[in-house]
């Protein structure tokens, strides 16, 4: 059983404590909450966060998008006219093969003598060109006929002209025949396939922001009632008073049993002679029979025994 020492007669009570028994005061001032507009503040400061940060990010990704074109176009393999460039292909698919009138040819392998010469045709006279293409077997890989897609990006400028499906990886050869040499052969996929896939992050990355920021400022400035009271709750003047801490009122001590309550035995009376045995068996002496005495004579009339004399 723990203890508390209790404060002595006459002192004031500790901060917080009541006095045992002392009514509560109905017109004490409730506890104070914290404020539900704080809450709904900082939601609304999340929701404006919330949406400046993704309509930021998707504005960044858009604007990057034009960017990704160019990065595209410059990793394109180049093939220079009037010779034969070994390419290399790392995967199966389909590949655009684009007449490319404005760009610059790094060192490519082959036969070729390319080494970053640049290039500018104008599209009014596009030239005449053959296009073959060997595999590793040194079997002709067939070129199918191809108008689109097309760019003009940075410094490059294309258009495409065949399209060939690579069924195993490898080493190809492609050899380009043309009686001009302001030009190219650009081999590579879509120029705007990363482009438009930033886009597409940068516009859901908005869209997002602003979706899930208007919803936290929504329920930021909504309105919250007020708590309905019960229907049975009690008054404040009719509740009980608060425990005091560490006080066990008596007959609540851990422990104790109470002591049943004390019963006077009922009065006492002697119990009546009981008969002398009777004799039972025959032949027996009896025993002799006892007279009780004879009862005093009563006194004579007159004044009575003990009177005093006059």
């Amino acid at each position: 059983m723990s203890y508390q020492p209790q404060p002595p007669m006459g002192a004031a009570p500790q901060p917080g404590m009541q006095p045992y028994g002392a009514a509560p005061n109905p017109y004490a001032a409730p506890p104070v909450a914290a404020p539900a507009a704080k809450k709904g503040k900082g939601l609304v400061l999340a929701g404006i966060g919330l949406a400046v940060v993704g309509l930021g990010t998707g504005v960044a990704l858009i604007a990057m998008s034009g960017s990704a074109r160019e990065e595209t176009v410059k990793k394109f393999a180049r093939a220079p006219a009037g010779c034969t460039t070994t390419l290399q292909f790392d995967k199966r698919a389909t590949f655009t093969l684009y007449l490319e009138t404005k760009g610059s040819v790094d060192d490519v392998e082959g036969d070729c003598a390319a080494n970053g010469a640049s290039y500018d045709r104008g599209d009014d006279d596009p030239p005449r060109v053959s296009l073959s293409l060997f595999d590793s077997a040194d079997q002709v890989v067939e070129l199918t006929a191809a108008d689109s897609p097309s760019y003009s990006t940075g410094g490059y400028r294309g258009q495409a002209t065949q399209r060939v499906r690579i069924a195993e990886p490898g080493t190809y050869r492609l050899t380009v025949t043309s009686d001009a040499t302001d030009f190219a052969i650009a081999v590579g996929g879509d120029p705007d396939v990363d482009a438009a896939s930033m886009k597409t992050a940068g516009i859901a990355a908005a869209i997002g922001g602003l979706l899930l920021g208007g919803l936290l400022i929504l329920l930021g400035t909504r309105k919250r009632r007020p708590p309905v009271a019960a229907a049975n709750a009690v008054p404040a003047w009719q509740q009980a008073p608060a425990p005091v801490p560490g006080y066990q009122p008596q007959g609540t001590v851990p422990g104790y049993q109470p002591q049943p309550q004390y019963t006077p035995p009922p009065s006492y009376a002697p119990a009546a002679p009981s008969a002398p045995p009777q004799w039972s068996q025959p032949g027996a002496p009896q025993p002799p029979t006892v007279q009780p005495p004879a009862a005093p004579p009563a006194p004579p009339a007159g004044s009575g025994w003990g009177a005093p004399e006059r």
